[in-house]
């Protein structure tokens, strides 16, 4: 097993697990059936660059995907993929898009949500 092997199955199964920081939703991928998975949810307010600084962006949400077929997603599609969460921890899922991707490497997607 190389580094990188282990580091996607640690994402994967530790730092993406239930028991510890993850929830599940609900990813749908353009033109494939919904999936649930685990996730990262940030729910904060995002501080925008710094020409805008002293701002915040609403209605947006960051997650912290498996980058693997079988936990997460292989692929990412942005303005085509959905997610469905909770806008509020134990609130009612909502339908997010996902507007980019700030960050992947082997184990884990990072990815913007906008309503």
């Amino acid at each position: 097993m190389t580094f990188k092997t282990q580091l996607a199955t640690d994402a994967a199964l530790i730092f993406l697990s239930g028991d510890e920081f993850a929830e599940v939703i609900s990813y749908v991928q353009k033109g494939v059936a919904a999936k649930s998975i685990k996730a990262i949810v940030e729910r904060k307010r995002i501080s925008p660059a710094s020409e805008d600084s002293g701002r915040t962006l609403i209605d947006q949400v960051e997650i912290i995907i498996a980058n693997d077929a079988t936990y997460g997603v292989a692929s990412i599609n942005k303005g085509g993929d959905t997610v469905s969460l909770p806008e509020r921890i134990g609130g009612t899922s909502i339908t997010w898009s996902v507007a980019d991707i700030l960050n992947q490497d082997s184990g884990t997607w990072h990815l913007l949500l906008t309503k």
